[in-house]
This record gives C-alpha cells, sequence and structure tokens, in this order.
C-alpha cells in the first residue's frame, strides 16, 4: 500500500486522470486531493464526484470548497445565496462550479453537499517515522482529525486561506511550521509564485514540489490554467518514498477564468 497527495486540480479532469495513471494507483494505495478540486477550470465537481465514488480517495477541505458550502444552498436547492456567493462567484472562479452543480439532481446535490461537510480540514497520519499533516493551507492546535461540519467557521477559514506565502495582511500568517514535529503538506499557492515571490526566483518555471524545512509545497498551478511557455499542471507525491510525479497541462485544456 502506498499513500499519495496531490492539490489544487481546480477542475482540470484531464490533469487528474493523466495523474492517476502516472502513478497507477491501485485498489490498496491511498490517494488525498489536499483541497480546491474546484473552481476556475469546468470539472470540479466531476473530480469532487470522482473522489467521492472511490474508497481510496478522499479530500481534505481547501478554502474554494468552503466557499461553495458557503454560498449554496444548505439543502441542495438550485439556488447561490449564502454568505460568501459574490466572492465564490465572481472573485474566485466559482461560476463554471455552479453551473455544472446545477446540473445534478436535487438527491445528488444533497449527496454531495454532506459529503463534503463530512470531509477533513486537516488530516494527520503516520507512515514509518514520519507523521504528516495534511492541510490545504494553514495549521491551528488542536483542529487535528476534524470535519468541516465539527468547526466553527472561523477556525475552517483560517486553516484554509492563512499561508506564510501570502502577502495580504488578512490572508499572511507567520512561519509557525518549525514549532511542531509534524511534517506540513499543504497546497493554496502555486510553487511557481512561491519561488518567485520568496525563494528568489530560481526556478520559478520548475514543476516540482517546493520544501522549506519541514513545509512541503505540492501545489503545480492548475488554477492558471495553460499557457504556452509556463510549466504548470499538478504535483502528485508518494510519501512513502517523496517520489514525484508531475503532470503538465496540456492546451487542449485551455480553459480558465
Amino acid at each position: 500500500m502506498s499513500v499519495y497527495v496531490v492539490s489544487d486540480l481546480h477542475g482540470q479532469f484531464e490533469v487528474f486522470m493523466e495523474g492517476l495513471k502516472e502513478i497507477g494507483l491501485g485498489e490498496e494505495d491511498q490517494l488525498y486531493v489536499i483541497g480546491d478540486a474546484i473552481d476556475r477550470g469546468d470539472d470540479g465537481i466531476r473530480i469532487l464526484q470522482y473522489i467521492k465514488k472511490h474508497k481510496n480517495m478522499d479530500l481534505i477541505i481547501g478554502n474554494h470548497e468552503l466557499l461553495m458550502l458557503n454560498s449554496v444552498d444548505p439543502d441542495g436547492r438550485d439556488r447561490c445565496n449564502g454568505e460568501d456567493a459574490d466572492l465564490w462567484l465572481y472573485g474566485n472562479g466559482g461560476t463554471k462550479t455552479f453551473a455544472q452543480y446545477k446540473k445534478l439532481s436535487l438527491k445528488k446535490r444533497q449527496s454531495l453537499l454532506l459529503w463534503l461537510r463530512r470531509r477533513y480540514v486537516m488530516k494527520t497520519l503516520k507512515i514509518g517515522k514520519t507523521t504528516f499533516c495534511l492541510t490545504h493551507s494553514y495549521y491551528k492546535e488542536g483542529m487535528e482529525n476534524k470535519t468541516y461540519q465539527e468547526m466553527e467557521y472561523r477556525d475552517v477559514w483560517n486553516i484554509v486561506w492563512n499561508s506564510m506565502y501570502r502577502e495580504e495582511w488578512e490572508t499572511h500568517g507567520p512561519d509557525i511550521y518549525g514549532d511542531y514535529e509534524y511534517t506540513f503538506i499543504t497546497g493554496h499557492v502555486p510553487v511557481m509564485r512561491v519561488r518567485q515571490w520568496f525563494a528568489g526566483g530560481q526556478n520559478v518555471n520548475e514543476l516540482s514540489i517546493f520544501r522549506k524545512k519541514n513545509f512541503i509545497d505540492i501545489d503545480g498551478g492548475c488554477a492558471l490554467g495553460y499557457h504556452k511557455g509556463l510549466n504548470n499542471g499538478a504535483l502528485f507525491l508518494r510519501l512513502d518514498d517523496w517520489k514525484v510525479f508531475p503532470v503538465m497541462i496540456k492546451i487542449k485544456s485551455e480553459k480558465t477564468e
């Protein structure tokens, strides 16, 4: 059995499928998608349904799933008037996701929302001598292995939005990771931007993980869509031996918002 992680697929279903082929995910293996499976690309709901359908896959809540859950009607009706609706639809590429979501039957929408509310916001697991903390972006002590529905909105917000690699005052957090013995696997900020803004601009265009001591960023930049000359895509990481499986976005996936 091997354990794999990937983050920030952002509706790029073709990249997701190619990545599954690359890693050769078996029934005894486990894959965690560490947030932001939806938005910007066309097929976020399709990715969620695929993860939901497979017992050897799971989703960690990201900021885009938080926005969706706090935007759509909680009973699954064809409405989007929650507190985060404008931020989701017009500020974070949620219009494509909501359009796909509306095409589902009421029963399927209700089932999807129930499943999302039961997903972890942070997940810990031990592989060999290493204890990993899977979190979309940040860490809050005492919130490990709690589901979305067990947590307060603000606690979830802080975990999925804050990052030491964001400059906005409301979402910039200090480098806290060295204070804990976990090895943190996160996404949220594309590795290209981390290298450009905070790592001296070295290897900006390289599709590879970014590591700083016990902090590992695996956001390969699917949110950016296809751009000529930008080697962005998804980074599938096998936690057993740290092998990385990069999957680039191809030109036929040029559908961003």
